[in-house]
């Protein structure tokens, strides 16, 4: 039974990964091209990064058991995806940051971009991991 509580988590885990991160990844690329050239959107970028790390950062509480259901690589990309979500979480809360978004938005937002697209990276390999899993388990069943 426990391999088909594994298949549902696994499957609802991209799901989710499909249905809410990747598509505001995308979201935020829009808006960092936008900010890099309109200014009011700079409050409007930020904001959707806290919000959209905020949200993995649930996301990711809630998917905590799917660690036994997985092999050690997955096991530990999802770890790294973790601390990547909280090293963001922190970034956009911290003050030095925050300052440098307001006096020196150009610099901020390429501090920016390199963290989303490491992250955007880190999401796609836990994905990718996450589909091999779920077609292990599936084998399983035929």
């Amino acid at each position: 039974m426990r391999n088909m509580e594994c298949i549902e988590d696994l499957l609802n885990a991209v799901m989710t990964f499909y249905s809410v991160a990747v598509i505001e990844h995308y979201m935020i690329f829009l808006l960092i091209i936008r900010a890099r050239s309109v200014n009011d959107v700079h409050d409007q970028l930020l904001n959707a990064v806290r919000d959209h790390l905020d949200k993995e950062d649930r996301m990711l509480d809630n998917m905590l058991r799917l660690k036994d259901c997985v092999d050690g690589n997955t096991s530990l990309l999802l770890n790294g995806f973790i601390k990547n979500v909280k090293d963001g979480i922190a970034l956009v809360n911290d003050p030095e940051f925050i300052s440098n978004y307001i006096n020196d938005p150009e610099t901020a937002i390429k501090t920016l971009i390199k963290y989303m697209l490491y992250h955007e990276e880190l999401l796609s390999s836990i994905i990718n991991a996450l589909r091999e899993n779920i077609r292990k388990f599936m084998n399983n069943l035929a």
